[in-house]
């Protein structure tokens, strides 16, 4: 199995010949670090796309890859509702409430009921005062037009592994299942170090994958310096594996 990062949350999982992806957003901006060239034409044989939740750097790019692929949707039914606005048809989206099993190729995975982040007052006003400059091409993308919605998590099952993908730091209940591998996002608060590695306390995984710290449409977004994840992590005595993904480079799970 091999899995790339495909920054933000996006991901894309590889088993044999069927390909999942998960939150795949790669029409960034010009200023974004690290730079995306990957766009949706690049994934022609995309099967299946799972979804976390309905803001903008988790589902832009969704309508063209369906388009290009044929793939099935999976999201909640509030996404789905959203995604079928901009063009997604609906034979090709399945909603989910948590709770349901699916199969695609050898993948097996279950949405998981979550919570988006709660972003605290001290990120949202440097967000707002660097954002002020470009609000009107800031606010076509914001919550007006693209929703949260239902906010999900992915429990994956594929070649005797078990992974497990948050697409937003917030899931105040426990999994209750056993996790191999770890997706956990680091972006949305000032301390969200802090929060992300409790999640990984609480999960427990083997491999932890931190996503989402990349700058990926500033001035609305900023860099997350993984560091202060790490020793977070140490500070709690969690002996786990960090595997630091890099942009579009597939890695062997």
């Amino acid at each position: 199995m091999q899995l790339r990062w495909l920054g933000t949350a996006g991901f894309e999982i590889i088993s044999g010949s069927t390909s999942i992806l998960i939150d795949p957003y790669l029409t960034r901006n010009p200023e974004a670090f690290p730079r995306q060239e990957l766009r949706a034409r690049d994934f022609p044989g995309a099967n299946a796309i799972l979804l976390t939740h309905g803001h903008f750097d988790h589902v832009y790019d969704v309508a063209e890859l369906v388009e290009v692929s044929g793939a099935e949707v999976h999201a909640s039914a509030d996404v789905c509702h959203m995604l079928a606005s901009k063009g997604v048809p609906w034979m090709r989206m399945r909603p989910h409430w948590g709770g349901e099993v699916d199969e695609v190729g050898p993948f097996r995975f279950t949405a998981v009921p979550a919570l988006h982040v709660v972003f605290d007052a001290r990120l949202v006003l440097n967000t707002l005062w660097k954002c002020l400059p470009r609000f009107i091409e800031l606010a076509r993308l914001g919550s007006m037009r693209y929703p949260g919605g239902q906010v999900l998590g992915w429990y994956i099952q594929v070649e005797g592994k078990r992974l497990f993908h948050l697409g937003s730091a917030n899931m105040p209940w426990n999994l209750g299942a056993e996790v191999d591998v770890f997706m956990v996002p680091v972006q949305g608060r000032t301390d969200i170090c802090e929060v992300a590695a409790e999640l990984v306390r609480r999960i427990r995984p083997r491999v932890v994958i931190p996503h989402h710290h990349d700058d990926f449409y500033p001035p609305l977004s900023r860099y997350v310096d993984l560091g202060p994840f790490k020793e977070a992590l140490r500070r709690m005595g969690l002996d786990v594996e960090v595997r630091e993904p890099e942009l579009n480079r597939l890695m062997e799970l």
